[in-house]
């Protein structure tokens, strides 16, 4: 046995942490090889080698996918995790040290260098630190001990291992996954009946100590606007109209905007940000810029991406009549401001190449480019605001209503009071983003169509597997080992919730609920 004792999953954990996989990096791309070597080491693998399939992804990265199979039923569950972590940056003098738990520690002990809260937890032994020791090293190190004690138990469920990269940029790994799996489980004609991800328990506020069990993943759209207004000299400011004061006035109505919420029971998404706003001037000068660009994030639940660019429309074209009737004083012949949407402007140019526009590696910039492009081909366009989707998108899943979810849940309440004397909370959407948003694709696909039509680049730069993803149809839940501050410097996760706890109780419902049905 390799990884069935406390001892040896924490010593796996610091195996797999120490191996730098930040998104982006050469140690991303070899690390689903190391992951390999060490799932060939147990005993069912070595003579079922092609039960481990590397998946090559549209960025050329790896994803992997290990399978245990029996022969006893079809059934199938699908464990999920990502192996990528965001970069080291914030350790600054101690970026050397973050890949290594046994280290950093060791310094942390050595220098008080959080408050108190953090301090106390350095001293009381009872977490590990390190880069990805919580988001999300600590969910693949789980289902790796679990996956082994399938095989040598010969537990009578199929099991599908499944990490990928990107998880923190823009998901390449999942969706490269989420095709293959379908082709798999045709081919071995199994049947998925539950996908667990294992992600880390988020906190919901500050100080928050909760355990937290997810019986979904919140969804996310990137809403954006580019405003073409009227260049002219600074010395004539009224014979133009700037880009900058049109997209200021539609920031303020967007930012915080409470309209843009979603209640789901007792949960509320975050208020929607600007996650990047700014003219397209290359340089200075006294010409007014005229071309301005923005876009979004909003956070959705049941909301569909046409109901969100609707209401997203509905703003922009009420703010900008706003702005004509408040400038009309003192520029009496303002014309109105036009609101397009993207499939609007690209059914008016069909004829051309968006390609010719694109020079950029990144899916919100060549997004932006496509449409910047199109807007200044042709000298017609002043006065005129496009809305779009920039990518990506994170479609929401909710799994809070099945049956068998209802029931997991409820034992696994009990079964950590019982065992472990520790509270654990339900709540219907993990509200980290994670890469459950790209199984069990809830809404129509007309949606699906309509998001495609409105996000530049669709098809060429940027694409999602709706109807893979619609296909791998079965519930979901997120179970993963109690941590604090992911994607920080001081981010933890709790030894003995990782180690044993949470293993422990992901394996005592694979048995009650997967193994005897």
């Amino acid at each position: 046995m390799l990884w069935q004792t406390p001892e040896d999953r924490i010593n796996l954990l610091k195996r797999l942490v120490e191996k730098k996989s930040v998104t982006g990096t050469e140690g991303e791309k070899h690390f689903p090889l190391f992951l390999k070597q060490q799932l060939e080491q147990i005993d069912y693998f070595k003579t079922a080698e092609s039960h481990i399939q590397l998946v090559e992804t549209s960025d050329h990265k790896n994803a992997i996918c290990a399978l245990y199979r029996t022969y006893e039923t079809d059934n199938t569950l699908i464990l999920m995790s990502h192996y990528d972590t965001v970069d080291i940056q914030d350790y600054g003098q101690l970026s050397d040290a973050a890949f290594d738990c046994d280290a950093l520690m060791k310094a942390y002990k050595s220098n008080a260098l959080f408050n108190e809260q953090i301090e106390a937890d350095i001293h009381s032994g009872d977490y590990l630190f390190g880069r990805g020791v919580m988001d999300m090293k600590s969910g693949l190190m789980m289902q790796m001990s679990i996956l082994e004690r399938a095989t040598i138990e010969s537990w009578p469920v199929n099991i599908i291992l499944v990490s990928v990269p990107d998880e923190e940029v823009g998901s390449s790994g999942m969706k490269a996954a989420t095709q293959f799996l379908n082709e798999w489980l045709k081919s071995l004609q199994l049947n998925v009946t539950l996908i667990m991800n294992s992600e880390p328990s988020f906190s919901q506020i500050p100080h928050d100590n909760t355990h937290y069990i997810y019986t979904g993943s919140i969804g996310k759209l990137m809403p954006a606007v580019m405003v073409y207004g009227k260049e002219t000299h600074v010395g004539e400011p009224l014979k133009g109209l700037s880009s900058n004061y049109i997209i200021s006035r539609i920031n303020q109505e967007i930012e915080y905007n409470q309209t843009f919420t979603e209640k789901y029971k007792k949960e509320f998404t975050p208020l929607p940000v600007s996650l990047k706003m700014h003219d397209l001037k290359s340089e200075y000068n006294v010409q007014t810029p005229f071309i301005s660009s923005a876009y979004y994030n909003m956070f959705v639940f049941k909301q569909t991406a046409e109901e969100v660019l609707e209401k997203f429309e509905h703003v922009v074209k009420r703010t900008v009549s706003e702005i004509k009737r408040d400038l009309s004083h003192i520029i009496p012949d303002i014309p109105d401001v036009k609101v397009i949407s993207f499939d609007t402007l690209i059914r008016q140019n069909k004829d051309i190449d968006v390609n010719q526009f694109v020079t950029a590696t990144g899916d919100q910039e060549r997004a932006e480019q496509i449409v910047h492009g199109l807007l200044t081909h042709n000298h017609s366009n002043d006065f005129t605001v496009v809305i779009y989707y920039a990518p990506p998108y994170y479609p929401a899943v909710n799994s809070s209503d099945d049956k068998t979810i209802k029931q997991i849940v409820k034992y696994a309440i009990n079964y950590m009071d019982t065992n472990y004397r520790r509270k654990l909370k339900k709540i219907h959407y993990f509200n980290g983003i994670s890469d459950l948003s790209y199984v069990n694709y809830q809404s129509d696909l007309k949606d699906a169509e309509f998001y495609m039509k409105q996000t530049p680049g669709y098809g060429l730069y940027y694409n999602i597997p709706f109807e893979d993803m619609h296909a791998l149809q079965a519930p979901v839940i997120n179970i993963g080992a109690f941590g604090k501050d992911p994607h920080q410097n001081s981010e933890r996760i709790h030894i003995k919730s990782v180690s044993e706890e949470i293993p422990e109780m992901i394996a005592a419902i694979i048995q009650k609920f997967l193994c005897n049905h």
